[in-house]
């Protein structure tokens, strides 16, 4: 994965935790689901792009590795 996808991964990975997709709790769930397929639309079309499907957990776990 190079740096550039990783990066843009991170972005929606980050989008989608809870606090975050749900505005700390501002925002109805249907508008928490809405931006959630959102999310998930981009994370689609990066997987395209990087040619294999991949998880929120091995995005986690790359990050992790670069960082400790």
């Amino acid at each position: 994965m190079t740096d550039e996808l990783f990066e843009q991964f991170m972005g929606l990975a980050s989008r989608l935790s809870p606090e975050n997709l749900h505005c700390d709790g501002e925002i109805s769930r249907a508008q928490a689901n809405r931006r959630y397929r959102e999310i998930m639309k981009e994370w689609k079309a990066l997987e395209v792009k990087l040619g294999y499907k991949t998880t929120e957990d091995e995005v986690w776990a790359i990050y992790m590795a670069k960082h400790t």
